[in-house]
């Protein structure tokens, strides 16, 4: 090491360098002579000095390490902790700073109030409607029957300003004459075998259909099922109690022109307004006739009620398309005259409280509804094929 050092710094001919190597060389020269000295020795000898210098080695290797731990021990046990008590706390347990229990209280109701009006609130604006004839019978109404939409039926409807209108093209649009096997025919045959029952203990034998809101196919199920009657050979007359917006006029190809309008008012007489569907003997009916500026007074004057008096004992059914009753009152009059009264209930338009609040309306003005028409059941993961009908006919 001093060799080391000394070459950094001096040259080889520097006297210190020079001093150092004479001493390096006379120890060499004694390590030679203890290494000969050793080396005379017996190999006894020399084996038992080797041992006792391995001997002295581990003694002092052992002796350190003593040393080490002890002073370790020592390091340990001298440390002293900084931190000590200065007082203790005095906490009041009854009157804590938080958190404030009243608050929090009230807080969390207010906010779990807030969440669930709004909640309820989403459900309502996203629902689309009554998907699943069992809400219908929940509001108590039986469901006499779940009609399937009709993709013929559809081509016979045009948009007109984003309102649904019968096609006025003069031509006759009844389904259960064009497809006579569709589903939705068949769905209207079963009900016609539950109004069968169903007008048992009627009154008479006038049949009110109506709805709460429109759009909800009124008019297809009021015609459509009027054929299906005409076609089991009962005698059968359909009349647009509509005479606001009424369009039987269209589905039966005709005008609208010398109605029920003008038959309450006297400006015509029974024959002339009632009119023979083609290719049915069985069925006829009356417009809607002009719009006259009273319907509902026109409705409840004593003329309507002698029409209809006049009217029952010539058909074995007549059944009357009404306006919805949350728009207008004309459906609330018809009734008081009806023995039987229906609600088409549109799938996925009219909602739980819509419906409730039809029925609701009609009790009020003294209308017992029997029952209510589930129309245009579209497919769905759940619900049609639960309450649907399967095709059946002929591939011909």
């Amino acid at each position: 090491m001093q060799k080391a050092d000394i070459d950094r710094r001096f040259t080889a001919a520097h006297p210190a360098h020079m001093a150092l190597m004479q001493q390096i060389g006379e120890l060499e020269a004694q390590k030679d002579a203890l290494n000969k000295q050793v080396g005379d020795l017996p190999n006894t000898q020399q084996e038992l000095l080797k041992l006792t210098r391995d001997v002295e080695v581990s003694n002092q290797t052992y002796t350190g390490l003593l040393n080490q731990e002890q002073q370790l021990d020592i390091a340990r046990a001298g440390k002293v902790g900084n931190v000590h008590v200065v007082d203790k706390a005095a906490v009041d347990v009854t009157h804590p700073v938080k958190p404030k229990r009243a608050i929090v209280t009230i807080g969390g109701t207010f906010l779990g109030a807030f969440l669930a009006i709004g909640i309820v609130f989403l459900r309502q604006a996203l629902s689309r409607g009554v998907e699943d004839p069992a809400v219908i019978e929940q509001l108590g109404m039986p469901v006499y029957a779940s009609i399937p939409i009709s993709q013929i039926e559809r081509t016979t409807f045009v948009s007109d300003k984003g309102d649904k209108r019968v096609r006025s093209d003069g031509q006759q649009h009844l389904l259960a004459l064009s497809d006579p096997a569709d589903l939705a025919i068949e769905a209207l045959r079963s009900l016609r075998t539950s109004l069968h029952f169903a007008r048992l203990e009627a009154k008479n034998n006038v049949l009110m259909i109506s709805g709460s809101s429109p759009g909800v196919g009124k008019t297809f199920v009021s015609a459509n099922l009027a054929a299906v009657i005409a076609q089991a050979g009962q005698r059968v007359l359909l009349i647009d109690g509509d005479m606001r917006k009424g369009t039987l006029h269209k589905v039966m190809g005709g005008h609208h022109d010398r109605g029920l309008s003008e038959l309450i008012s006297g400006q015509i007489d029974m024959v002339t307004a009632i009119r023979q569907v083609p290719s049915l003997d069985n069925l006829q009916y009356i417009s809607r006739g002009k719009v006259p500026p009273n319907p509902s007074e026109l409705l409840m004057n004593v003329r309507f009620t002698e029409l209809l008096t006049g009217l029952m004992p010539l058909y074995d059914l007549v059944i009357i398309d009404t306006p919805p009753i949350l728009a207008v009152t004309d459906a609330a009059i018809i009734g008081h005259l009806s023995g039987t009264s229906l609600l088409v209930v549109r799938f996925g338009l009219n909602q739980p409280r819509e419906i409730a609040l039809a029925k609701q309306r009609f009790a009020q003005n003294g209308v017992e509804i029997k029952g209510a028409i589930f129309n245009a059941l579209e497919k769905r993961s759940s619900g049609y094929y639960s309450y649907g009908y399967y095709e059946y006919k002929s591939t011909k």
